[in-house]
């Protein structure tokens, strides 16, 4: 009642809905309190006898623990007094010093060795557990990782059950010994709960802030909490009587593993509902594995697709990439375009201002599993290579509803989208092969990727010998591993280029002079000159045309061999087929590799010799 005549008096705030408000947090904690017990039920129905000793052991752990933590402090209190302190338990007085100090010390090492070997059988316990009641749900295996999830699944449930047990008997202990300190905790979990529960309701986008950082979110309060409490303890020291030196550490200690808690079991909650589908359909018997409601931040994602019926929202976006304002009377269409790549948004925007010409521009969203290809793709086209590369001008990058997106100025005329195909892949490598990547660009590039020489190791040999099937793939293996040196000198020398594999056609386009334009690079990346061009028949005329047009435009593309950039192709396609385990397909690219490599001064003939013998045999 004095609630709501304060909210009315002096806030005018609608106290009744505010209640209502602050009751959905509890609902949903509710229905999340509901379907563990319910979990915990089929667990106990199936394999009561284990749960019930994971339980046991789970508390005997954290009592363990927390006994194995509070004595040393004991133990620390002894050595600095003259005798036995007075706040000591009366009994303790008629034992030497001396004594209690080896007696406690002992007492943490048996709690401690308890600890250990309740979390060791907890372990064995838990797997068992699980494994159980797996086996009597009588399902086939429904994903990969089945087994670890039902182990944490069941572990977190029953430690969960045992921090209920464990917080109602620390609950019982302050209110026996400290009953004001309860009240400080009660108040301080029950108005945080409200709290966030008006927050969340009245700005729905701090709801999917709270989900994306509960983690976080939940160290901060834990914190808090722990502070909070300190503080009272001391002004209740200071202002009022307090309470014997004793209890207040033990309630400080007792109140830290509280909180630490109700933090796991909490972060356990937040992980159980994430795999809420998946553990029905592991232990109920009348759950199937569904799809997984969309996540918050993917679905607010495809929600932009409203910008088509709303374009006027892009305008203070497009000023500040651009850099002016538009005139109030300007006319902004907007419509949605097909990437070719999932999570990514292009929009096509045309903006109309009195006395000027249309402007035409292409906006990319990037998704949030994009985050890295938007800093790669912003990072090379800002740079001195990238405004030389084969790419629409990018105006600017800047973030609209959370998201990462640029914006590319695109001719009055428009692009004409490329047909795609085997021309596609021409046309790119003609165009990145004719920049010359800077040196600063190319030093930036290094200190965090490996290139193709250096992702190849002798290791890789070592597996293709232990898999070779016969006694010629032994030897084109041991030739190979006889050059590997050589090899791999070949690639360090040659020139780097820009590699951008995987453009979508839908994100390729044609300018009317014919130029080849490319709107999307955010899988970039620096290899020598070759590593991306692809092998077959088909290919083998479009090589040296290439090279031929690329060192029109670099010098250091002059004089260089047919043979080493076909090598270094092969050398892309071996690494490739490797790191896929088509083992036989990598040993197959072995011969092409040698026979790009120069002949060595000597040997030659005897080389040839033993594999003409080791192809017959």
């Amino acid at each position: 009642m004095a609630l709501v005549i304060i909210g009315r008096r002096f806030f005018n705030f609608p106290v009744y809905p505010c209640v209502s408000i602050i009751m959905w947090l509890f609902k949903v904690m509710f229905r999340q309190l509901h379907w563990s017990m319910a979990v915990l039920k089929k667990f106990f129905s199936l394999v009561a006898t284990p749960t019930l000793v994971v339980v046991i052991l789970t508390l005997t752990s954290q009592l363990a623990k927390l006994l194995a933590f509070f004595l040393p402090l004991k133990v620390i209190i002894l050595i600095g007094s003259t005798g036995v302190p007075r706040y000591f338990p009366p009994s303790w007085a008629a034992y030497d010093r001396d004594v209690l100090v080896i007696a406690l010390s002992l007492a943490t090492l048996l709690f401690y060795f308890i600890y250990v070997l309740a979390e060791k059988l907890l372990a064995k316990m838990v797997q068992k557990g699980a494994a159980c009641v797996v086996e009597r749900s009588r399902k086939l295996a429904l994903f990969s990782n089945q087994d670890e999830v039902a182990s944490q699944a069941y572990q977190k449930l029953a430690s969960g059950l045992a921090t209920g047990v464990l917080a109602l008997l620390l609950v019982l202990m302050f209110a026996i010994l400290y009953p004001a300190f309860l009240v400080v905790i009660v108040i301080y979990l029950v108005g945080i709960t409200g709290v966030l529960s008006v927050a969340t309701q009245l700005r729905p986008i701090w709801r999917s802030k709270l989900h994306e950082n509960a983690s976080n979110l939940v160290n901060l309060l834990s914190g808090a909490g722990f502070l909070l409490l300190f503080s009272f303890m001391v002004a209740d020291f200071l202002l009022w009587e307090g309470v014997s030196f004793m209890v207040a550490i033990i309630s400080l200690l007792l109140s830290r593993q509280l909180l630490g808690r109700l933090e796991g079991i909490i972060k356990d909650a937040l992980w159980l509902h994430s795999k809420r589908l998946q553990v029905n359909a592991i232990f109920f018997t009348g759950h199937r594995l569904e799809k997984a409601p969309e996540n918050p931040r993917h679905r607010k994602l495809w929600q932009l697709l409203s910008l088509r019926d709303q374009p006027e929202r892009l305008l203070p976006l497009l000023e500040r990439l651009i850099g002016c304002s538009f005139a109030v009377e300007s006319i902004i269409r907007c419509r949605w375009r097909q990437s070719g790549v999932p999570d990514i948004l292009i929009f096509e925007l045309e903006v109309q201002s009195p006395d000027s010409e249309i402007e035409r521009f292409l906006l990319n969203v990037f998704g949030s599993r994009h985050k890295k290809a938007a800093l790669n793709e912003a990072d090379l086209l800002m740079s001195e290579t990238g405004r030389a590369l084969p790419s629409p001008e990018l105006m600017g990058v800047d973030q609209l509803e959370g998201f990462a997106v640029h914006l590319f100025r695109m001719p009055a005329a428009g692009f004409a989208e490329h047909e795609g195909g085997g021309k596609l892949t021409l046309d790119r490598l003609e165009r990145c092969w004719q920049v010359e990547p800077t040196k600063g660009l190319i030093a930036r590039y290094c200190r965090s990727h490996p290139l193709l020489h250096q992702r190849l190791t002798t290791g890789m040999l070592e597996r293709l010998t232990a898999v070779a099937a016969s006694h010629y793939q032994h030897h084109q293996v041991e030739q190979l591993a006889s050059r590997f040196e050589e090899l791999l000198a070949e690639l360090n020398a040659l020139p780097l280029v820009v590699t951008n594999p995987g453009v979508p056609k839908e994100l390729a386009f044609v300018s009317d002079s014919g130029d080849l334009q490319l709107a999307h690079w955010g899988n970039w990346g620096l290899e020598p000159i070759g590593a991306d061009f692809p092998l077959g028949k088909r290919w083998d005329n479009e090589l040296q045309p290439l090279i031929s047009s690329a060192a029109e435009h670099r010098k250091t593309l002059k004089g260089i061999s047919h043979d080493l950039v076909r090598l270094c192709a092969c050398c892309s396609a071996f690494e490739g087929a490797f790191n896929k385990q088509r083992y036989s397909d990598a040993i197959a690219l072995i011969p092409e590799i040698l026979s790009c490599l120069s002949q060595p001064a000597s040997g030659t003939n005897e080389s040839e010799a033993l594999d003409s013998e080791v192809k017959g045999s």
